[in-house]
């Protein structure tokens, strides 16, 4: 006769049969898990290179811009009016970012000057120090501000505006670009970048109003946010 199975025997059997598709589930939200987390670790990167070359993309425009100025005042030059050559002199020696900076060691710290460029302070050692996007957005700093790095032994970086330059303020209306990056159009046409922490800040929308704060000696593609008036 064939064997029956009794209903002890196919009881024992469900415990055995759950464990086994628990075991399915957590294996396959574990794939999904890390695969979600890998495409998070993708997108971050992809973001840094793109904000990287973004970054020196608009430091190349701006250099180039500032060589035109000088060049444009070069060819106004008036041999008979050498006075106007000394200006621009004093013009093109304060290109250099680090003219008359210091850096030093000051008790238990290293303390770093350097000039704002709208995304880091480049130091009088050359080299790039991040700035905190709430820090430049609560000073409203903008190109050329001139700041002390503090080094701290534990390894904070303490910032503090020390020279602002001359600041000029220029209405504008908030926009976004393709890339879902907020900018600033003035009424002349020009646009500026914002630092995106204020103007989530603001909780600003494209279409509101901007009143914004430039560099008023030389011309650069960057701007503070002094105020964001909703549409």
């Amino acid at each position: 006769m064939p064997e029956t199975k009794t209903s002890g025997q196919a009881t024992s059997k469900q415990p055995e049969e759950k464990k086994a598709t628990k075991a399915v589930v957590k294996t396959v939200a574990a794939k999904v898990a890390a695969k979600k987390i890998w495409k998070e670790e993708i997108m971050q990167k992809y973001v840094q290179m793109v904000q990287f070359v973004q970054n020196l993309l608009w430091d190349m425009e701006t250099t180039i811009k500032r060589m035109k100025m000088v060049l444009n005042q070069l060819s106004k030059f008036d041999p008979d009016k050498p006075e106007t050559l000394e200006s621009v002199q004093k013009e093109v020696q304060g290109m250099t970012w680090g003219e008359e900076l210091k850096s030093y060691n000051e008790e238990n710290m290293q303390v770093v000057e350097g000039k704002f460029d709208g995304y880091f302070m480049i130091g009088s050692d050359q080299k790039k120090y991040p700035v905190p996007l709430n820090y430049s957005s609560k000073t409203k700093l903008v190109p050329w501000d001139i700041l002390k790095l503090k080094i701290m032994e534990d390894g904070k970086f303490i910032y503090k505006l020390i020279n602002p330059v001359e600041r000029k303020h220029i209405r504008a209306v908030l926009s976004r670009t393709d890339d879902n990056k907020f900018i600033a159009m003035s009424d002349d046409g020009k646009s500026y970048f914002l630092n995106q922490a204020a103007v989530t800040f603001f909780k600003g929308k494209p279409g509101d109003e901007l009143y914004i704060l430039i560099n008023d000696k030389w011309e650069w593609s960057f701007a503070a946010i002094e105020a964001i008036i909703k549409k």
